[in-house]
């Protein structure tokens, strides 16, 4: 820049600063020549520099001028950075009680500075500002009070990240203007914070409430009704409203506790006292005798009435239109519910008194109010049978109720558009109202860090899902039904996969890795505390779930569930830094690469289950009609899970008449037969309780089954799947296998399993973990970082109460599914798991239809495909079944395909086969018994011997009683071969 011209420059700014009020635009005017960018960021640097020597009010004068300059040159932003933009925002806020306007100019001009890095931005800058010590902290933190407080309320921008800005200036305030010093201001700004938290659109709704009334009740122990009366019952009203909107455990008590809390604000904010005051108090009164549950619906609303009718008393609609317009609105709410037996002239109070709020409550000027007015006109329209007119108001409702802005209320809203028009069979209405639902659903969803209340969200709303794949399948949409039903499963278990390959690297942040020192801890400590309740069940009698032993285990569960859910809240996914979007159609239609295979998605709503069948280039649909969650789902539950619970031989012995009911009531001949021609394999991805289902074991017909005709995988959700395939490559020449055999050294079959797959696969000794000396869990976690291919022949079982504890049992205690699915277990270069283990894919799926067990833990961890079983299996019929199916894959056959002819070669196996197998073991024990007096009694050696003994002599009894009995194929019965099953890649 030429020297002369930042002279003139200098000379101009001086000048400003010297002139008088209003004499500005004169001064500019006369220096036209002199207007441009460069003067806007002389003046700039200028600005700072008094601000830095104390000079606030000059500083503030020349930025406002600067601004000015820079919207008259149409500059999209004067601020560069958001260091500039939060400096510019402070010193406007020095002015905003005379000149309200200049912070909304700012504002205004500086809007695509305003996104989700700004609150931590301006916590970051005003951390500076404090120890820049330009100014007392005092003054800062009372600028950032005023900020906060217009943030609240600042129309301008992103509602969601105003918010943010809010809270976060609150919470910085509060580091400043502490309790102990500042008592007063300290309640004030909690009271503040309360209102934040209270009106905060991101994150859980539940939480925020909670936060806002713990806010709310903190100031509360400073303020009191003898010397702070009117900030007293200001707090209360606040408190009663927070009470009123809170859902979470007693809704009931809650709304009684808001009454309370409002007739208590009352006894100050009297009429003649405080009469604007008074009136609001009443028609919070009124709103909560409208939503009141104790009592009678009538009395309530007749109340609700008298109130609301009082605070019209005082707020009329020339004095407080806006709050007039409110009490309208919630007075035509009360009219349209009251149906008393003058139902029309009701009727007519309620019309009139929603279109006087609406003359107040416009689009333009206050739309959320005029959307929620819309609402709730549309909500009393559907009461009384206007079924147009109640359309109409939601879709009204839903053009400002957009799901990345207000998600909450696009749930809602969307919902009852979507039951509205399901109920009486508009479907595209329907459609129209549940995906606005389920945008704002998963919204909500992906704002909250707790992976529990993730869950409870897509719970609590599981009907929406339902709903809008029953009304595609109503309007002919078969692709979009298939779509929300392979959207509506397995979020949390889709979260846990797409978080865990981001950490395939090893690197872990340090304080997650502190937090899982702490969950390894908690794991020994429980252990320690187990292992004297120690038992003896063999790999074919684990129980489904074991027993809380006592309080310390029950204590120390919740402790490490607490740490999960720590681990969880710092998950890349959960904490919003990665979107997890659910594959669509086309995506889902490329994981079937072969035109004989298809996906077979099952889905149950309340009537009925529909089985999509998805082939390379079309969907087609069948529907088992009155087969839905109360019949099918119960039925398996009465008839399949509680009686393998409870008494397991029971249940055995009722497996075949089981699945040949479940072949009926699925109606799988009529499927095969005009859905499945030239289908070869079935991808199988089941719902609920199905998941529980040995599908290959399903009668197809005269000695034949499913498996059979078809080559069987499952997946938990067609996303699963994708990750799976998404995962690198890996090689199947050349893979390394280990294999983790009898870890607690009672299973003699285990023992025999390893030994032959080690000579089938050439298995060094060195990847071979036998007996718990060597199978411990740490060697465990290095073998499986080291091989390919990982066999696991030892006990495991399944925790149906708590998934998390589901666990493989090892010489030195346990692993669980929790830890699994930590970042601390990284597989990133397993392919193969074969979990012959007991229970490892038995699991009871919640309504969101999340499976999580050990067969998923190793998917999640980096395993490409995972055999693993659905039941307690048989020790001796698991092990012959293992070497089968090794032998199927070492001739080059897919995973399906072995698993089935391994399946096929077990129930054909007759008796006099399996001896030949065993003849070794028999001349074993021969040679042991000869060996037994070299050994001294109770000496290492002979404790040595004797445990082979023993496993060896127990192997032939039972190979003896097999030999002598009357059955010729011993493993022919379903329970045998039938609880394997393949998941992932083929």
């Amino acid at each position: 820049m030429e020297e002369k011209r930042l002279d003139a420059y200098l000379k101009l700014i001086q000048e400003l600063l010297q002139s008088s009020a209003g004499e500005e635009p004169i001064i500019l005017d006369a220096h036209k020549n002199l207007i441009d960018t460069a003067l806007v960021e002389i003046m700039r640097q200028v600005s700072a520099t008094l601000a830095e020597q104390g000079n606030k009010d000059d500083a503030i004068f020349l930025g406002k001028v600067a601004v000015t300059i820079s919207t008259n040159l149409g500059e999209p932003s004067l601020a560069e950075t958001y260091e500039e933009l939060i400096q510019m925002l402070l010193q406007a806020v020095h002015e905003i009680k005379n000149k309200p306007d200049l912070l909304y100019h700012i504002l205004q001009i500086n809007i695509d500075k305003i996104n989700d890095d700004f609150p931590s931005k301006l916590k970051k800058y005003i951390k500076l500002l404090f120890d820049s010590k330009l100014l007392p902290s005092e003054i800062i933190a009372a600028d950032i009070v005023n900020f906060s407080s217009f943030m609240t309320n600042c129309s301008l921008g992103r509602q969601v990240i105003n918010k943010e800005i809010a809270i976060a200036g609150y919470e910085v305030a509060l580091n400043i203007l502490t309790s102990q010093v500042f008592p007063q201001e300290w309640a004030l700004i909690k009271n503040q914070l309360g209102s934040a938290y209270r009106c905060r659109i991101k994150g859980d709704r539940e939480e925020n409430l909670e936060l806002a009334i713990n806010s709310y009740k903190a100031a509360l122990k400073v303020l009191n009704q003898t010397d702070e009366p009117q900030k007293w019952a200001d707090v209360k009203n606040n408190l009663g409203l927070a009470y009123l909107e809170l859902n979470k455990e007693n809704k009931e008590e809650n709304i009684e506790l808001a009454i309370s809390v409002f007739e208590e604000a009352l006894q100050v904010f009297t009429k003649e006292a405080f009469p604007k005051e008074w009136a609001v108090t009443q028609n919070n009164l009124g709103i909560a005798f409208l939503d009141r549950i104790s009592g009678t619906r009538t009395e309530n609303i007749d109340l609700a009435i008298n109130h609301l009718q009082k605070s019209l008393q005082i707020c009329n609609r020339d004095c407080d239109p806006i709050r007039w317009a409110t009490t309208q609105m919630n007075l035509a709410i009360c009219y349209g519910e009251r149906l008393k037996k003058n139902y029309t002239n009701d009727l007519e109070l309620s019309l009139t008194a929603f279109q006087s709020a609406l003359r107040i409550r416009t689009k333009e000027t206050f739309p959320e109010d005029w959307a929620l007015t819309h609402f709730n006109l549309g909500h009393i329209y559907n009461l009384h049978g206007y079924l147009t007119k109640a359309i109409e108001s939601f879709e009204l409702s839903l053009t400002v109720y957009k799901h990345n802005i207000f998600p909450l209320d696009c749930f809602i809203t969307g919902r009852n558009l979507g039951n509205t028009a399901f109920f009486n069979g508009k479907w595209d209405k329907a459609i129209q109202g549940y995906e606005a639902a389920i945008n704002g659903l998963e919204t909500s969803r992906s704002w909250v860090i707790s992976e529990s209340r993730r869950q409870q969200i897509i719970e609590e709303a599981i009907d929406v899902y339902q709903n809008i794949v029953q009304a595609c399948i109503n309007a002919g949409q078969i692709e979009k039904a298939f779509e929300y039903a392979e959207r509506s499963r397995s979020k949390r278990l889709v979260d846990l996969m797409a978080s865990n390959d981001l950490y395939q690297s090893g690197e872990i942040p340090p304080e997650v890795e502190e937090l899982l020192q702490q969950y390894e801890e908690l794991q020994r400590q429980i252990e320690q505390e187990r292992t004297r309740h120690q038992s003896d069940n063999h790999r074919s009698e684990t129980r489904a779930a074991f027993q809380v032993y006592n309080e310390a285990i029950a204590s120390l569960e919740a402790q490490k569930q607490q740490v999960w859910e720590q681990i969880r809240r710092l998950d890349p996914v959960l904490a919003g830094e990665i979107q997890v979007t659910a594959p669509d159609f086309s995506a889902i239609q490329k994981l079937i690469d072969q035109p004989t295979t298809a996906i077979l998605s099952f889905y149950t709503t309340k009537t009925d289950i529909h089985i999509f069948v998805v082939r390379k280039n079309q969907i087609t649909l069948h529907t088992c009609t009155g087969q839905g969650i109360a019949t099918l789902q119960n039925w398996i539950s009465q008839n399949w899970l509680l009686p393998y619970v409870s008494d397991n031989q029971t249940w055995a012995s009722q497996i075949d008449n089981l699945l040949r009911e479940l072949t009926q009531r699925l109606q799988l001949a009529e499927l095969i037969t005009q859905h499945l021609e030239a289908i070869e394999e079935l991808i199988i991805v089941p719902h609920l309780l199905l998941h529980q289902i040995p599908f290959a074991a399903l009668p197809i017909g005269k000695h034949q089954y499913l498996g059979d005709k078809f080559l069987t995988r499952h997946t938990p959700s067609c996303q699963i799947l994708e990750f799976c395939q998404q995962r690198e490559k890996i090689g199947t020449l050349n893979q390394s296998y280990g294999t983790v055999e009898n870890a607690t050294d009672d299973l003699a079959f285990a023992s025999f399993e390893g030994e032959q797959l080690a000579k089938l696969l050439n298995i060094p000794n060195t990847q071979r973990l036998r007996g718990s000396k060597q199978a411990t869990k740490a060697k465990y976690r290095q073998l499986a970082e080291q091989v390919q291919v990982l066999h696991c022949s030892h006990h495991a079982e399944s925790c149906l109460y708590n998934p998390l504890e589901s666990n493989l049992k090892l010489g030195d205690g346990n692993i669980t599914l929790g830890q699994l699915m930590t970042p601390g277990w990284r597989l990133p270069h397993l392919s193969d798991v074969f979990l012959s283990c007991c229970e490892t894919n038995l699991g009871t799926p919640s309504l969101t239809d999340d499976i999580l067990t050990l067969a998923t833990g190793f998917l999640c961890a980096g395993a490409r495909s995972v055999v693993s079983s659905l039941w307690a299996v048989d020790d001796l019929a698991t092990a012959v079944f293992s070497v089968f199916y090794y032998q199927q894959r070492k001739q080059d056959k897919s995973r399906p395909e072995s698993l089935r002819q391994a399946q096929i070669q077990l129930r054909n196996f007759n008796k006099h086969e399996l001896k030949k197998i065993f003849d070794a073991a028999e001349t074993r024990e021969k040679e042991l018994i000869t060996m037994r007096k070299q050994y001294i009694p109770n000496s290492v050696e002979y404790e040595q011997w004797k445990h082979e003994y023993e496993i060896y002599a127990k192997v032939n009894r039972l190979i003896k009683k097999i030999e002598n009995s009357t059955e010729e194929f011993p493993f022919s019965h379903p329970r045998y071969w039938a609880g394997f099953i393949c998941q992932g890649l083929r």
